[in-house]
């Protein structure tokens, strides 16, 4: 399979999943007989979540079709289910093994995001050239901190939802 047909795939699938989302959070109770804040109704999170990943599910596919995704392409040399199946197993990980187990959301979510960005750029390394492993640590440490500060203080402070 061609990534581009992969990536029509993906993008429907997200498109789709998406969807679902954003029309069950709109079927959400907004409590609003109890005069709550309009930023912390309990929708209000997944639904902004299901239209960014029907969103970012229609630029995929639109992509993949100017891609060519509908004509018949063989797999480029390199082309495998293992970084799906490392960013899959990460993920698990992190929900099913980290997050909620005592330690502080941002160190928890640093953490994980450290070990992702770092496992992927790895990956990504060019052969003949390759990036000192010092400085693709220290600036994958640098994104992982940073992103985890901005989320914890974009949910605690904006969405008003206390992290563990």
């Amino acid at each position: 399979m061609s990534p581009a047909r992969a990536d029509l795939g993906f993008g429907v699938g997200w498109a789709v999943f998406g969807a679902t989302v954003l029309a069950a959070s709109w079927r959400m109770d907004r409590l609003e007989s109890l005069s709550i804040n309009p930023w912390s109704a309990p929708g209000l999170m997944p639904g902004v979540l299901g239209a960014l990943m029907l969103l970012f599910g229609i630029a995929l596919a639109v992509r993949a079709l100017t891609q060519g995704a509908l004509v018949g392409q063989s797999a480029p040399p390199g082309v495998s289910v293992g970084r799906t199946l490392l960013a899959l197993g990460l993920c698990l990980a992190y929900a099913a093994g980290l997050l909620g187990r005592g330690l502080p959301f941002w160190l928890t979510s640093s953490a994980f995001m450290f070990v992702a960005i770092l496992a992927f750029r790895m990956l990504d390394r060019d052969a003949d050239s390759p990036a000192p492993l010092g400085r693709l640590a220290a600036s994958s440490a640098a994104i992982a901190l940073v992103a985890a500060a901005l989320i914890s203080l974009l949910f605690e402070k904006i969405f008003l939802v206390r992290l563990p």
